[in-house]
């Protein structure tokens, strides 16, 4: 088969890939249970076999967050408002939402948490790193500036890839760095992974620019040639079972051996993790998003469009679930047990439920804003 059965000189593969909206929704069911199974685990459940490290390590981590960075590239590689000045603002106001969830998500509970229980150490002590961590949305506001310079400078997919790579390389030498200061383990952690050696403090840095931008710039790389593709049923029957196959045999690799990416907290966590894991993740994606692709055509058409608009409202859908996840679970349960720990089956369904309540919610406040839009331009 030569590349050009599967490939077409001209963009020929426009508008919404129903396949990336099924795998967006399939991510955005399970963030609710995942953030509830990582917060209502007994101790050192998340670092051994069984269904909180399941959420945690497996569906929160490698076949979690870097789909949702890689999938924000494709966006920016479909989208019409690409240039160097929009995707900046975008960076900006990404960095407003994430500061305004982590008032609500953390900020605010916590004061009224430690005002019912008086429990500083449990409420007050982890504030300064939950409230200044490098969370996704962090990173995202981070890596959208960062994109913004490249596209100013008219650096091709390809070139950005390239920097992406260097600088994933350039993680696998800066990463468990601790600056012995909260604050710069803070400000840093946003940009090199940084661990508190000390196990006195909360500080580990969650999304590092430098090794989580590898993912958003092959998103962008492949929405640009996914545009291109005039025949993905080609594509997929030669790209997923070989991505597939690597993927499944070196997570099985690590997690029998006990190291690497897929363990749970510790120096070897995944968001540290490095180059080749980084590769399995991008593996792992593109064999999912092959079978995504087969599937597609035996979902019912009255649910494709359901399905889009809960992939539409992500940003919406993430920031709801965790504000639920932290009043429901950090807040609501500890002040009722003095702990937040949880059966399985208990929260399995609060999670499911903040999934549904969180969806619902997003839906009205899309609405909402698209009427407050059409009023606005009518006034014009």
């Amino acid at each position: 088969m030569r590349l050009s059965d599967v490939i077409s000189k001209e963009a020929c593969n426009k508008g919404r890939q129903f396949e990336l909206d099924l795998l967006k929704f399939i991510l955005i069911i399970r963030l609710a249970p995942v953030h509830v199974f990582i917060d209502s685990a007994q101790p050192g459940a998340l670092d051994v076999l069984g269904i909180p490290y399941f959420y945690d390590s497996v569906l929160g981590g490698v076949i979690g967050p870097t789909r949702f960075m890689i999938l924000m590239g494709v966006g920016l590689g479909y989208s019409r408002h690409g240039s160097a000045k929009e995707v900046f603002r975008r960076g900006i106001k990404i960095g407003i939402i994430g500061f305004l969830l982590n008032v609500f998500r953390f900020l605010i509970p916590s004061l009224v948490g430690f005002g019912i229980t008086g429990d500083a150490e449990r409420y007050l002590e982890p504030l300064p790193f939950l409230f200044f961590g490098n969370d996704i949305l962090q990173f995202a506001s981070l890596a959208m500036m960062l994109m913004a310079l490249f596209l100013h400078f008219k650096l091709t997919p390809e070139k950005i890839f390239g920097v992406s790579l260097l600088m994933s390389l350039a993680g696998n030498f800066v990463r468990n760095v601790d600056f012995h200061s909260i604050p710069l383990n803070i400000i840093f952690g946003h940009f090199i992974g940084v661990e508190d050696k000390s196990e006195e403090t909360f500080i580990f840095s969650d999304f590092p620019l430098i090794i989580w931008f590898l993912f958003y710039a092959f998103g962008y790389f492949l929405g640009k040639y996914y545009t291109h593709l005039k025949d993905k049923n080609k594509f997929y029957a030669i790209v997923s079972p070989i991505c597939i196959i690597v993927s499944v045999v070196f997570i099985i690799w690590e997690i029998h051996g006990g190291f690497g990416m897929m363990m749970g907290e510790g120096v070897n966590v995944f968001y540290h993790m490095t180059t080749p894991e980084a590769f399995v993740c991008i593996m792992a994606f593109l064999g999912l998003l092959g079978i995504y692709n087969f599937i597609s055509p035996y979902i019912p058409e009255k649910l494709h469009k359901p399905i889009e608009a809960v992939s539409r409202n992500v940003n919406s859908i993430y920031c709801i679930h965790w504000v639920l996840v932290w009043w429901t679970v950090d807040l609501a349960v500890y002040c009722i047990k003095g702990d937040t720990y949880l059966k399985y089956s208990y929260a399995f369904l609060i999670g499911y439920a903040i999934t549904v309540v969180s969806i619902i919610l997003a839906h009205f406040w899309s609405k909402f804003k698209a009427e407050r839009k059409a009023a606005y331009e009518k006034k014009k």
